[in-house]
């Protein structure tokens, strides 16, 4: 730059394969790397480390320095960028930022997500570091350094940890003028697609403090049943009866909540509710498995040669264990096989809109769920002639209801532990219960 009588770089950030954003220009300077005065005035520019192969380097983009771009974005948007983001190619006539750079670009990657604001957490039983992180959506070592936590990093119940800001540096607060004091209602169908989201730890948080809380273990950031139960009870608080008391936010009684503030940021509505991991091991055939292979290859984890189809394979699981590596899952946890919080993290857009209802999942109903699903199954099993219930089937799974699924297995043939009262995926695909939304 100095041939341009500049003592600067072009550049507002940069980041290195490390993780570390570096300041060039900053906020409030115009850059000058973008190719013509408009691109400069438009738009930021951040500079990425890497190296060219023909100057005897291996192209690489480390997760540190991925996780790096993704803060410095935060940044920007937390002062005023826009959500566009975009390779220099994409506006001047150039081979930047190269393939591999530019694939995480067209892929979603480096996008930041919803971005947390900052606060406390009290860690409840089966937490850890890792799953703390991916509900807030901070980086695990940022909530190791701000709690000055040492290895191994374990956390104990009841246990206050500091989540910083996504985007900020660690220790600064957010701009205040981009927030609301108390959470807009994100709307009814977004809580019945099952959310998996800090908002929900927030709300099932006020719920207790009102005296609602129907929880066995606290509530966490995954709609279930018992956040249902504490909403109904809410509902009842203020003096709601009947349909306007079934457990499902409404915006009347939400404003009166009063939720925290957690995200701006639009959220998601119609997507799949996860159908079990049993489920994908009974190697389904089914439109759900094209429309996760198809959300794998968008996030840059499809092994595919050809589709992805609606029958599972090795390539499916090959295809999700990338996605679970991404969201930093290792060992065990990162074996192919969806689990509900990793499913709820890739947003797979809803495909099951048929009659009949998808296969909850057989630890679903270990869980001893309350739900109309529960309901709907009892009614076909009597009209099965498979009945042991003295009252008629309610919401409630009940050691009835196992009693009269076995009989459904026994007809079907199974015996022995196959015909146990857990339902599985091709039982219940026989069983045809009508879908409940």
């Amino acid at each position: 730059m100095n041939s341009n009588g500049w003592a600067d770089i072009g550049y507002n950030f940069a980041v290195c394969q490390h993780g570390y954003v570096f300041e060039g220009r900053g906020l409030n300077a115009q850059n000058a790397a973008n190719g013509n005065t408009a691109l400069n005035r438009n738009h930021f520019a951040v500079l990425v480390f890497t190296a060219k192969r023909w100057f005897g380097g291996t192209p690489h983009i480390s997760q540190a320095c991925i996780t790096g771009i993704q803060d410095v974005i935060a940044y920007l948007r937390r002062h005023g960028a826009g959500w566009e983001i975009a390779g220099h190619r994409d506006g001047y006539r150039t081979e930047c930022p190269g393939d591999l750079l530019y694939n995480l670009v067209l892929n979603g990657t480096l996008d930041p997500g919803v971005l947390w604001d900052g606060g406390t957490h009290i860690v409840t039983a089966g937490e850890t570091i890792d799953s703390i992180s991916l509900d807030y959506n901070v980086p695990e070592g940022y909530i190791i350094e701000v709690n000055n936590l040492s290895a191994p990093y374990t956390v104990r119940v009841g246990q206050r940890l500091e989540i910083p800001a996504r985007g900020m540096p660690l220790g600064e607060e957010p701009p205040p003028d981009n927030t609301f004091e108390f959470q807009p209602f994100p709307g009814t169908e977004w809580f019945r697609s099952r959310p998996h989201h800090p908002i929900i730890r927030a709300m099932g948080e006020r719920l207790v403090a009102r005296g609602c809380g129907r929880y066995p273990t606290g509530p966490g950031p995954q709609w279930t049943d018992a956040d249902r139960e504490s909403y109904r009870a809410w509902q009842r608080m203020l003096g709601f009866t009947g349909d306007d008391a079934d457990g499902w936010p409404g915006a009347t009684s939400w404003d009166q909540l009063a939720v925290p503030f957690i995200s701006v940021l639009p959220l998601p509505v119609g997507y799949e509710p996860f159908p079990g991991a049993e489920w994908f091991r009974g190697a389904p055939n089914s439109a759900i498995v094209t429309a996760m292979g198809r959300r794998l290859v968008e996030e840059g984890c499809g092994e595919y040669t050809s589709g992805p189809g609606p029958q599972w394979t090795a390539t499916d699981q090959a295809s999700y264990r990338n996605w679970q590596l991404k969201l930093g899952y290792a060992g065990v946890d990162a074996d192919g096989w969806p689990g509900e919080a990793s499913w709820a993290r890739l947003e797979v857009p809803r495909t099951s809109t048929g009659e009949y209802q998808a296969f909850p999942g057989t630890e679903w109903f270990h869980d001893a769920p309350y739900s109309p699903i529960v309901t709907a199954m009892g009614q076909r099993l009597v009209a099965e002639g498979c009945s042991e219930y003295e009252h008629g089937p309610g919401p409630q799974w009940t050691e009835v209801d196992r009693d009269s699924y076995r009989l459904w297995q026994l007809k079907l043939g199974y015996s022995g532990t196959d015909a146990d009262g857990w339902p599985g995926p091709s039982s219940w695909a026989q069983l045809r219960v009508p879908r409940n939304t």
